[in-house]
């Protein structure tokens, strides 16, 4: 099957299926199929890295201690944060029992605070959008997808500034300020969609600056790929990758929107 028909019927599905748990899915199933999400994510990320010293049952642990920070709605993650460093650092303590074992320490116990710390709570803002309103997270996906286009088309059609060479050699600064523009856009047109309690200027502004941290979110990923060298984080759904791949702008843009939301929209 076609490349571009495979990735069109294939974000087809997605969308119908994410409109559906975002509109109708009681939070705590939300949280349910998020977690699940983020967890397959977390998987991804591991197979990526590669330690020699791990436990998928730890990750999903402390990945589910995260979930129900957000979904119980402790006061801070400061908790969260103690009893997630305790307990990773408990299963290196227990777990190497010969001193060649210290070669790979550092990486390993990096990687596993990494999924805890640049995957589980991040992405976990999600929830925290659908907290406050499915609209507010149709309006995060929807300046991303149209930012994302918007660099895509335009830097792949006068893109001649590499911003990335390392980590993303086709992204361009044009790229990046078409994704600036487009999402500018699309704030605007989003609030017109799903409507959302905020003056029309600060939506277009907000839109703008969720396409610039979508374009810096990205990229960041792409250098865990690069290092183990991989196209693609995973081959789950077709044409587009892995979970990681398609979860990757959300990374940074979720905890962005939220505090926006927080310290400036109220």
């Amino acid at each position: 099957m076609n490349e571009f028909v495979k990735r069109t019927i294939t974000a087809f599905f997605l969308i119908i299926i994410a409109f559906v748990l975002i509109k109708f899915l009681p939070l705590i199933y939300f949280s349910i199929i998020l977690f699940l999400l983020i967890s397959g994510a977390a998987y991804e990320f591991i197979s990526i890295c590669n330690p020699e010293k791990y436990s998928y049952f730890l990750v999903f642990l402390t990945g589910i201690i995260v979930a129900l920070s957000f979904t119980f709605k402790q006061p801070d993650l400061k908790m969260t944060i103690i009893i997630v460093v305790f307990l990773i650092s408990m299963f290196f303590l227990f777990r190497l029992r010969q001193k060649q074992d210290l070669v790979a320490f550092i990486r390993d116990i990096g990687i596993h605070f990494l999924i805890v710390f640049y995957i589980y709570i991040p992405l976990y803002f999600l929830f925290e959008l659908k907290k406050i309103g499915p609209n507010y997270l149709f309006f995060l996906i929807f300046v991303i997808a149209i930012g994302d286009s918007g660099a895509y088309f335009l830097g792949s059609l006068i893109g001649k500034h590499k911003i990335y060479p390392v980590a993303s050699p086709k992204k361009s600064l044009e790229g990046l300020i078409a994704a600036i523009v487009f999402a500018s856009v699309s704030g605007w047109l989003s609030k017109l969609i799903f409507p959302v309690d905020v003056t029309l200027w600060v939506a277009v502004v907000t839109g703008g600056i969720i396409g610039l941290i979508s374009q810096l979110s990205d990229p960041v990923e792409s250098l865990f790929k690069r290092a183990a060298n991989k196209k693609d984080s995973g081959t789950i759904l077709p044409g587009h990758g892995g979970i990681l791949d398609r979860v990757d702008s959300y990374i940074f843009c979720a905890p962005a929107l939220f505090y926006i939301i927080e310290y400036f929209w109220k």
